[in-house]
């Protein structure tokens, strides 16, 4: 795994291309900090696997921010997918994230971070960072996400039921319908037995 040094040496690099790139024209003075990444910047991911950035942008005006990934300087766009951009009103805490779910492994050595205007959607600056990220035809073992990844994927969709809470939910309807199902199936026989007395105590108090 790399160290937070390798960290903060990638987000110089970033503020390096950062400044190359900016426009020539004046736009408003931004600042972005990379605060986590899930999983870390040296990992295996799954087919369809996210991997998510958590930033703090500082800008005068609202931004949108989005995220690509890169591989010997070229984006790697083939069977691949983003969320949905970061809209910032101004300064404040975002996560974006992307994936990949090729029939071969797909490896990534830089992501970066573009950030625009979110009124005129006019290019302000790229953030980028080294990484060495795989994407994998199978899956790896299973992984429990950061506290900041699940909040944040609550926030996107709030009326989602997690798993956890739906499932006993699930065992109680079918715990209910099943003790229904046999309630009606004992009242059932209990009604044809009678109806089977009732009969047969007809057929003896009939003449013979």
């Amino acid at each position: 795994m790399k160290s937070a040094l390798q960290l903060i040496i990638g987000l110089t690099i970033g503020s390096i291309l950062a400044i190359a790139a900016a426009p020539a024209t004046a736009q408003p003075a931004t600042e972005l900090q990379i605060l986590a990444t899930d999983p870390g910047l040296d990992a295996l991911l799954a087919r369809q696997q996210p991997f998510f950035v958590r930033f703090k942008a500082q800008s005068a005006a609202p931004l949108n921010v989005s995220i690509s990934g890169w591989f010997k300087g070229q984006p790697v766009l083939d069977n691949g997918g983003t969320g949905a951009p970061a809209l910032l009103p101004a300064s404040g805490v975002g996560v974006v994230s992307f994936f990949y779910w090729g029939e071969k492994p797909t490896k990534i050595d830089e992501v970066r971070l573009h950030l625009t205007d979110a009124r005129s959607g006019a290019a302000i600056t790229d953030y980028a960072f080294p990484v060495t990220l795989t994407w994998l035809a199978d899956d790896p073992p299973s992984r429990q996400p950061p506290a900041w990844v699940t909040e944040w994927r609550q926030a996107q969709n709030p009326q989602a039921v997690p798993a956890a809470a739906s499932a006993p939910l699930a065992t109680t309807w079918w715990i209910a319908a099943g003790s229904g199902a046999l309630l009606a199936a004992g009242i059932a026989g209990w009604g044809w037995r009678r109806r089977r007395s009732r009969a047969a105590g007809q057929d003896d108090s009939r003449p013979r």
